[in-house]
This record gives C-alpha cells, structure tokens and sequence, in this order.
C-alpha cells in the first residue's frame, strides 16, 4: 500500500490508462520558450562546440514534449543505460522474481557425515553477501551435515563463460565497479583491502581483507614512515598469480605513522572459486569440516538437491542497482533475463535481446540504437535521449512495475548517486532520477515535478570527449532544476 501512495503522488493520481503514450507536438508558448533560454544559456552550446547535447522534457500529464534539443541523436548514455535494464527486469522477471542458488549431493549424508563431494551451484544471485552466505549455511545445517569428506565444488553453468565483457574499457582493471560476472558469486565479487600504519617505522604497515578469506593472498611490501612523510601507498589485485587457486594483493609504497586508516576496494579475478572459498570459510564457522578440496565443475545428474536458497527480490536488487549505480548487479541481471526468457546459459547477448523485445513493443524499434552491456560500463551503447524517454514514460505508465521503477531512483539531495546535488534547491527531496557517468559523458533522466506541480520527465544526455566529468554535471543539474522550476503561469 505504501509503494502505491508513493506511485500516485509522485503521478500525481491514478493512472488512467496502461496504453502506450501519446507523445503531443504544441507550437511554442511563453512558458516553453523561458525554459528553452534557460536551458540554452546554461549549456552555451556556441561557445561549447565540441559539446553533444541530446536533451528532451515531456509532460506525462499530456504527453506534451516541453523542450527538446538533439533528442534522436545517438549518444553514449554511460550508467543511466541501468534504466532500461530495470524496466527489462521488472517486466519480464516481474519485481517478486528471485534468483536461487542450490546446493546438491550425490552421498547421502550419514550421521552427519557427507563421504562424497558438495556442490554448490550458483543462479546468478548477486545479493549473495555475508550476512546472507550466513543465513544459507545455517539452512543447509539442518541438512544434518557435520563434516565433508570430499570437495567443495562450484557450479556456474547457469551462465555462461565471459566473466568480463569485452565492451568495458581495458585500463579498469582491478576497479571493484569492474567486478567481473559469474552465475557463482559472492558479495559483488570484490574485496576490501584496508591498510593502517605499523607501530613503529621501518615495519610493513597492518593489512586487514574484509571479508576474511583464503582465496586472497595479501604479499606486503609496503612500509611505515615516519610522522610527516609522504603517503605513496598503491594496491593492486595480481590476476591469478597462485594459479587456479586464487589473487594476490599486492601492497607497494609508504605510509607515514601518523597516517589514518585507507580503505581500498578491489575485484577478484575469478567469481566461482571465491565464492567456494567463501562457503568453505562459513561452513568451518559453522563446525563443519571440510577434509577435500576447493575446484569447479557441473553439478551431476545423479545429485540430489539438498538446498535451494533465494534471493532478494528482484525490486529490491533494482533498487540498489540504481540507487548506487552497481555495474555488477546490473550485468547479472541481464544474463538472469537470457537465461529466463532463451534458457540457460544466460549472456548478455540473450538479455540484451530480450530487452530489444521489450523495447519494440514501447516504440522503440530494432535496429535504431546500440546497446552492449546492462551496466552502461561502456562506450559501445548509444541510444537518444528520446528513445531512453519512451521508457521512462512507458515505466511510469505501468503500475506493474513503476512503484519499483520509481522509488529505485535517487532523491535528489537525500540519497543514492545524487545524494550530494541539487542541495539547497527546490528539487532537494523532490527530483527522481539515475545518473550516468565515463570521461567525457555526463547523463541524468528521472521525474520531477514543475513549479505547478506537473508531472514531468526528462533526459540529459552529453557528450564531449574534451569535457571534465565535474563541469559537464552541474550543466546536466542544470536541465534538471529548469524542469523542475517550469510553470505555464
């Protein structure tokens, strides 16, 4: 009931109609020729020539586009492309849909003891965190199992075999946004490596991984400094230099005694093996004991399912995947629709296609746009600032998703990836929107209401590949807050 309130005051009442919108062309009038200065005196296009602007505000009151600049020009949409992810998912998948992760034996167990191997097989959860790997070995105890004779071995298959696509831009390397993909993970496939002075100079500094594990191997070569002195600290993930068992951090530089405490966070190179390693650690914690050893593979047909553990519904893994931009999430979830909709393995090019279906039938027809990821964690996707408007408008008309749809975008000034923009404006706690960020682009498209209180969407997408990120943001602001101070009076 509460998300229902929310839909309606943020529509402004009750949806007539779930029918495809109707977009309106209205000659020019005073109050769309003020927006349509203010909006051009912020950009300053003559002067900002290398600047690609694809800009459109429509009322979903009337259809009426309000203004609109370059709107059918194809432009990099960076993370604001996680829209047409959520609106994929939640109309295939619907908002209650889950991920399972299984856990299956071929043995049975025998007073307490399992003689054969555990597996664990993954179907794409990627709310798969510690607390929850917590609350899954504490469902499998009551399976009876004390000790594992054999091995711990993970199953991926539900997806298929690329953990990093091909569209991300090499040089991100060891970034945790750049997590890789696997139908096996574990808490987004990063880690948290934290670095504190040692007690006295000369000594290498105290390493922390969070959370613990013996996948990760930790090779300190850093030392402490004396009070004063630079910090030089770098860390980086080695890509699998203990072979098929797991990384190496590498920890290289200075830190100075008095230095606080620096947090960094890494990916891991391979999904399946870390999340076993994970299982394996939780389970000792558990006081099981595990005498085999860690290895992939396929779950047998011979098995016998022992445990089918769910995730978080998909509207609150929507959630956190717009509300903090998740690459990693947002990619799993799209492998998850290829693998529902054109059965396993799941890819991105079979989620990807299901989108295109979904996007055909708001309007949005094949062929007109490019669309490589679900993350937007690429140059490679380009698509207009109309194109992207038909789902914001088809969302918002769809009362089967857009309560989900909606309250998974950020509140300006409050919370998610604009929680520190538009503060002290009059859009601070009103305006609705996900953000989209690479060097050289600079996106946002959400909801506000005008100055009357008029419903409105938008889309903001620029381009400039000599633009600074931080310049180019407060221009896309900018857009936003003239939609949100639009009156007709």
């Amino acid at each position: 009931m509460l998300k229902t309130l929310i839909f309606l005051i943020l529509m402004g009442g009750p949806v007539a109609s779930l029918a495809a919108p109707v977009t309106v062309t209205a000659p020019p009038d005073p109050a769309r020729k003020r927006l349509a200065k203010e909006i051009l005196d912020a950009l300053q296009l003559e002067k900002n020539r290398a600047l690609k602007a694809g800009i459109v505000i429509q009322s979903l009151n009337t259809g009426e586009i309000l203004f609109s600049h370059d709107a059918e020009e194809r432009l990099i949409p960076a993370s604001v492309n996680k829209i047409l992810t959520a609106y994929t998912a939640l109309k295939i998948l619907s908002p209650a849909s889950t991920f399972k992760t299984e856990i299956y034996a071929v043995q049975p167990v025998i007073d307490g003891v399992l003689s054969g191997d555990l597996y664990i097989k993954g179907g794409g959860d990627p709310s798969l965190v510690s607390e929850r790997m917590w609350m899954l070995v504490n469902e499998l105890l009551r399976s009876g199992i004390k000790r594992i004779n054999g091995d711990i071995i993970g199953d991926s298959t539900f997806f298929d075999k690329e953990r990093t696509p091909e569209s991300r831009p090499d040089y991100l390397k060891d970034q945790a946004y750049n997590a890789p993909i696997g139908a096996l993970s574990f808490n987004f496939n990063t880690t948290t490596i934290y670095v504190q002075p040692g007690s006295r100079a000369n000594v290498p500094p105290t390493v922390y991984a969070d959370p613990e594990n013996d996948y990760i191997d930790i090779v300190n070569q850093a030392k402490t400094t004396s009070k004063g002195s630079r910090y030089t600290m770098a860390v980086s993930r080695i890509k699998h230099v203990k072979g098929d068992l797991g990384d190496t951090v590498l920890l290289r530089g200075k830190i100075p005694m008095d230095h606080k405490e620096v947090r960094y966070y890494r990916n891991i190179a391979n999904p399946t093996l870390y999340a076993c390693h994970m299982f394996q650690q939780f389970l000792s914690r558990r006081g099981v004991t595990v005498v085999g050893n860690i290895r992939e593979g396929a779950v047998p047909r011979t098995a016998r399912q022992l445990l089918a553990f769910e995730s978080l519904p998909m509207w609150h893994l929507i959630w956190g995947m717009n509300k903090f931009s998740n690459n990693f999430v947002a990619d799993q979830i799209m492998k998850k629709v290829g693998a529902e909709v054109f059965g396993p393995p799941g890819s991105l090019a079979k989620g990807l296609q299901a989108m295109e279906r979904e996007l055909t039938k708001i309007g949005v027809p094949a062929g007109t746009y490019k669309i490589a990821d679900g993350s937007g964690l690429t140059r490679q996707s380009h698509i207009s600032a109309q194109q992207l408007m038909s789902v914001l408008v088809a969302a918002s008309k769809d009362f089967s998703l857009a309560p989900e749809f909606i309250a998974s975008l950020g509140i300006a000034g409050q919370d998610g990836t604009i929680r520190r923009r538009f503060l002290n404006s009059n859009a601070e706690n009103i305006l609705r929107a996900k953000t989209g960020s690479l060097d050289g682009v600079a996106s946002l498209a959400g909801y506000t209401p005008s100055a009357d209180g008029e419903m409105l969407a938008f889309v903001v997408l620029l381009n400039d590949p000599k633009g600074k990120y931080g310049r180019m943001t407060s221009w896309v602001d900018q857009v936003a807050l003239a939609a949100r101070r639009f009156t007709r009076k």
